[in-house]
């Protein structure tokens, strides 16, 4: 042919929210960050036992790339070749991407059509319910229920899972800081979980973070498509709801910020699972320490792969 082609690839509680001692331990010594009175004294308020302004936080990773020499075609530092044909800089090729980005239209967050709706048909007080924490194999489930103010604006509140662990702090800060925001959060341990299963844990914390509100709501929005039965005639679900309504968005960021300082703490006491960068969700790495040291007392029991290990809830002793 003349010619070779070089492909070239790299891969590059219930009972439990407060029943079990070691999440009572646990929850204890995260207290919600202290507001200043008129008076110049602070005091405790709020959610209680499980939140807490500056608990240990996860910095991001960064890495250096590696100067470039000669076995890699001769390309400089700065990323251009010091011979042959010019290559685009470092530099360059970013204000290239961030001037594309800028370009594309940005993606819709959540609006208040869902609450306007409610309020239009008479239903003045609308709450919005998330959850964080089904999936993991250890931990709590933490639900939280948020009614946000009609003519409070907070522009960065999105689906928390669409949200950096920065972006999710400062809102959690700004919305435990306002006090138009009525909030509440319920936390259901592990143990409590084991007993019941995590799909009526969930259920029970969504419907005790509802009746924690300061205020009784009209109507409830719920993020996903079950309604608790004891909320089944003031609720409903709705799919992708942290997309798509404020005050559900403002829910999981309560609920998914509540459940990662906790795994934090949890983190502090048992570091060789890697609690701090998986939060509990059943990672390689994770999975690789389950095997290698056994399960901590805050696994649960009955998830895959502890229940099959001595203790778990389908061990056979084999």
């Amino acid at each position: 042919v003349g010619s070779r082609i070089t492909v070239l690839a790299s891969r590059l509680a219930f009972r439990g929210a407060c029943s079990s001692p070691s999440l009572t331990a646990l929850t204890s010594s995260i207290a919600m960050p202290p507001k200043a009175s008129a008076a110049g004294k602070t005091t405790q308020q709020g959610l209680g036992a499980f939140l807490q302004k500056g608990v240990k936080m996860v910095d991001h990773i960064k890495v250096d790339v590696p100067k470039a020499s000669a076995e890699n075609g001769g390309k400089s530092a700065a990323g251009t070749r010091t011979s042959g044909r010019k290559r685009t800089t470092k530099a360059e090729a970013d204000a290239k991407a961030a001037a594309k980005a800028a370009k594309k239209p940005k993606k819709a967050g959540p609006s208040r059509d869902a609450e306007r709706r409610c309020w239009s048909a008479g239903k003045k007080i609308v709450c919005g319910v998330d959850e964080a924490g089904r999936g993991p194999l250890a931990g709590p489930v933490v639900a939280a229920a948020c009614v946000f103010p009609e003519d409070l604006v907070i522009d960065a509140i999105n689906d928390s899972k669409q949200m950096t662990e920065e972006e999710r702090e400062e809102v959690y800060e700004e919305l435990m800081a306002n006090d138009q925001v009525i909030k509440s959060v319920c936390v259901i341990d592990h143990e409590r979980i084991d007993e019941i299963n995590i799909l009526e844990a969930t259920m029970q914390a969504m419907t005790k973070s509802v009746e924690g509100l300061s205020t009784r709501a009209d109507w409830v929005l719920i993020d996903g498509n079950r309604i608790p039965p004891p909320l089944v005639d003031r609720a409903e679900a709705i799919v992708k709801g942290d997309a798509k309504s404020v005050c559900i968005a403002a829910a999981s960021v309560l609920a998914k910020v509540t459940r990662d300082r906790m795994m934090l703490k949890i983190h502090d006491e048992f570091p060789a699972y890697g609690f701090d960068r998986h939060k509990g969700y059943g990672v390689g790495a994770h999975m690789d320490a389950i095997h290698k040291h056994g399960p901590c007392p805050y696994h649960r029991k009955t998830f895959a792969p502890m229940k099959y290990m001595p203790g778990g809830s389908a061990y056979d002793g084999a």
